[in-house]
């Protein structure tokens, strides 16, 4: 009798052990690392309600966020990849060293044709790397002319400058009237520098790289007459002073203040000023050009790329694919406050503030963003263009040149 109860206890037993292996085992959690950067006060709060959600609908997967101000996400987005530590998900003004060094997924891996359809061509094309795309925009900004309407008119000019010679001639009246205020502002401190001399110097058909000749011409002559132009404007006391240390933010402040007359500013500036409470009554319209050049937009954009780690292609490919569903992306456009939208879908819907910029894209230049060499010249050139104010603005771009060619061309 204990022989029987016994068999049939171990009978039990193997029964039990048989039902617990047949039970499939729970999903292990997947965790990804988010590193944003934080294009306005709004960002913040937009993530942690588009994270809330994604996990909600994703028990799987679990999103740790950061958003960083431009300043820290720069450091310390290149500090991270450097120590092998990347993010699984990043958000940055470039891509192509890290497709360059084999960490991304092809945006192919994350997005089905129709959504990659669906993103505005030219922002594509700004995101390949030796022909593939490794990146997505996220948003694109395009430049324009704003100038103060009482400023300007008030001086006595009677139409907005559209040639270097009308923009020194108008700012002189503008001095001339109020000479407590800049005519021009021209920002080539470290935080933006190499965008402002290239809109400058696109519309003397000055560029940084020559795409057909695969070379950088960073020191042609187009870009030192370009630099000898701006100046000559520093010299006449046309500008704010200091402008090789002067920040864009801090040009955007004094235009806000009401203290500049005109200035080159991003399709998000209307935005900025409403956050700076300006009175300004100011208008948009076409960036000056020299009298041999035509006028360009700087077309730039920012990008979202996927880090290639173990395990966690099906998360970043989720996750992405959530962040651009219309309804979502919206509501990341709102938060980043004013930019051209990177897809076709939701072109459609922008504010009417925007089609001025939208209509520009068409002369647009970009940065020669498809290069892995590029984030390095670019930070040559933001740090050594503006003292070509002060220096021999042929040896501070051949300096910047050399730099360039050491760099490479792929």
């Amino acid at each position: 009798m204990k022989r029987i109860k016994r068999l049939s206890a171990l009978a039990a037993l193997s029964m039990a052990v048989a039902s617990l292996v047949a039970i499939p085992s729970a999903k292990a959690a997947v965790t990804i690392t988010v590193m944003t950067p934080n294009y306005t006060d709004a960002m913040p709060a937009f993530y942690k309600d588009l994270n809330d959600r994604f996990m909600a609908a994703n028990p799987d997967i679990k999103v740790v966020q950061t958003n960083l101000s431009w300043d820290d996400i720069l450091v310390k987005g290149r500090t991270l990849v450097a120590r092998n530590s990347t993010p699984d998900i990043l958000n940055l003004n470039t891509f192509s060293d890290y497709a360059a060094a084999g960490l991304l997924y092809k945006a192919t891996d994350i997005f089905d044709s129709k959504k990659m359809a669906d993103f505005v061509p030219a922002f594509v094309e700004n995101s390949k790397y030796n022909g593939d795309a490794y990146a997505v925009p996220d948003l694109a900004s395009a430049r324009m002319f704003f100038y103060n309407k009482q400023v300007l008119y008030s001086s006595g000019v009677d139409k907005v400058p559209t040639t270097w010679d009308e923009v020194t001639a108008a700012a002189k009246k503008i001095k001339a009237k109020y000479p407590k205020i800049y005519p021009i502002a021209i920002p080539l401190g470290q935080e933006e520098a190499q965008g402002e001399f290239q809109i400058w110097a696109g519309g003397n058909g000055g560029r940084y790289f020559d795409s057909a000749a695969k070379k950088w011409v960073i020191n042609s002559q187009a870009n030192v007459d370009t630099l000898k132009y701006l100046t000559s404007l520093v010299k006449a006391k046309l500008t704010q002073p200091n402008p090789a240390s002067t920040n864009r933010t801090d040009a955007f402040k004094l235009f806000a203040q009401g203290k500049v007359g005109m200035i080159n500013a991003s399709v998000f500036f209307p935005s900025t000023l409403r956050d700076y409470k300006s009175k300004v009554d100011y208008g948009v319209a076409p960036f000056p050009h020299s009298a041999t050049g035509h006028s360009i937009t700087l077309g730039v954009q920012d990008y979202f790329m996927a880090f290639k780690k173990p395990g966690n292609q099906d998360a970043v490919t989720k996750y992405l694919n959530f962040l651009f569903d219309a309804n979502n992306y919206a509501g990341f456009l709102r938060a980043a406050g004013g930019f051209i939208p990177a897809t076709k879908s939701a072109s459609t819907t922008v504010d009417s503030s925007l089609l001025p910029f939208i209509n520009a894209l068409p002369s647009a230049i970009f940065y020669p963003g498809d290069l892995a060499a590029w984030p390095k010249v670019a930070g040559t050139i933001t740090t050594q263009v503006g003292g070509g104010i002060n220096k021999d603005p042929k040896k501070v771009l051949d300096a910047i040149q050399m730099v360039a060619e050491a760099a490479g061309t792929k």
